[in-house]
């Protein structure tokens, strides 16, 4: 418990690099916000030394550490950083698309054609169309896209 009376700069300073590297190590970025909080109370232990006692070094350090995690959370559901991009649909690679609209890579015929996505073709079902018709997908089943025509008269 001595170690905890005699906390310096330094140690938060270290406490603050540990836990901003462990969290290239782990998921969720919860560790980051404790990490900022350690590295905001060592630069305030040094540049005004002597100015907290540990109780309210450990205070401070709390709420830095909830109240950025809390800020971070919100500013992110306000910009939707989480919902924009695909990566949470990782595994679903077709549940992403849907909605998107695509040009034809090969025609339609006989209820099945191709699109390219990227750099790499999909499987699409739907109407009979000709190469290079826009289409929107509205499904998709296992790795192939469920496809409509989309009007080029809109």
């Amino acid at each position: 418990m001595e170690f905890f009376q005699q906390i310096e700069y330094w140690h938060w300073l270290v406490f603050g690099l540990v836990l901003l590297i462990l969290e290239m190590f782990a998921p969720g970025a919860i560790m980051l916000w404790f990490g900022v909080g350690a590295l905001v109370v060592g630069v305030l232990q040094l540049l005004i030394p002597g100015l907290m006692p540990p109780e309210i070094q450990w205070l401070v350090f709390s709420l830095i550490s909830v109240a950025s995690l809390l800020l971070w959370k919100l500013y992110a559901k306000k910009h939707k950083l989480d919902q924009d991009d695909d990566s949470g649909y990782l595994n679903q690679r077709s549940k992403s698309l849907v909605g998107r609209e695509f040009n034809l890579s090969n025609a339609i015929v006989n209820g099945v054609g191709k699109v390219k996505v990227g750099d790499s073709y999909w499987r699409v079902e739907g109407p009979d169309l000709g190469e290079g018709h826009k289409v929107k997908v509205i499904g998709f089943e296992g790795a192939t896209l469920k496809v409509e025509a989309v009007n080029s008269d809109v």
